[in-house]
C-alpha cells in the first residue's frame, strides 16, 4: 500500500431521530423564545384583560359555593401569576429569552453532531425550569414546572441516547 495516499475521514451521518429530536426542538424552543418577546412587549395591553377574566371565573366559582378544588386553586394560582409577572417582566422575560436562546444554540450545535450542544441544551432546560419557581412563585408555578420539566427529562434522555454519535 502507497503510504502517501491519505484516507479521507466521512463525516458522520445524522441519525433520523436525532433529526427529528432537533426539528421538534427548533419548533418548541423557537415557539417560546417568539411568546416570551411577544409578552415581553404585549405584556401592558393584556394584563387588565387577562385579570377581569380570571376574577369573573374565580366569582362564577364562588357563586356556585365552590371556593376549594382543582379548578379554584387553578385560577387562584393564575391570579398570583400574573400579579408576580407584571412586578417582575422585565427580568422574567430577560431570563426566559436567553435560555430559549441557549437552548436553540445547543440543538444547532446537536444538529451540527456536536457533544457540546447536548450539555448547552441540557444546561439551558434545566435552569430554564427554574425561572418560574424563582422569579414568580413556586407554589402557583409548581404544577406547570412539574409538567414541563417531564418533557425537558424526556428530551434530555433521548438526546443523550444520541450522544455516541456526536463528537
Amino acid at each position: 500500500m502507497d503510504e502517501n495516499v491519505t484516507t479521507i475521514e466521512m463525516p458522520k451521518k445524522r441519525p433520523t431521530f436525532l433529526t427529528v429530536l432537533c426539528i421538534l426542538s427548533f419548533i418548541g424552543s423557537g415557539f417560546l423564545l417568539g411568546s416570551n418577546i411577544y409578552q415581553y412587549f404585549m405584556f401592558d395591553s393584556t394584563y387588565a384583560k387577562q385579570m377581569e377574566m380570571l376574577e369573573t371565573q374565580q366569582e362564577a366559582l364562588s357563586d356556585a359555593g365552590i371556593e376549594s378544588g382543582f379548578a379554584y386553586n387553578s385560577i387562584q394560582n393564575g391570579i398570583v401569576t400574573l400579579e408576580k409577572t407584571s412586578q417582575n417582566l422585565g427580568l422574567i422575560s430577560g431570563a426566559n429569552i436567553l435560555f430559549a436562546l441557549l437552548s436553540l444554540l445547543g440543538v444547532f450545535l446537536m444538529f451540527k453532531m456536536s457533544k457540546n450542544g447536548f450539555y448547552l441544551y441540557t444546561f439551558a432546560n434545566l435552569f430554564w425550569l427554574l425561572v418560574p419557581l424563582a422569579l414568580i412563585d413556586f407554589e402557583a408555578t409548581m404544577m406547570n414546572t412539574a409538567v414541563l420539566g417531564f418533557f425537558t427529562i424526556v428530551f434530555v434522555i433521548m438526546y443523550a441516547v444520541n450522544l455516541k454519535h456526536m463528537k
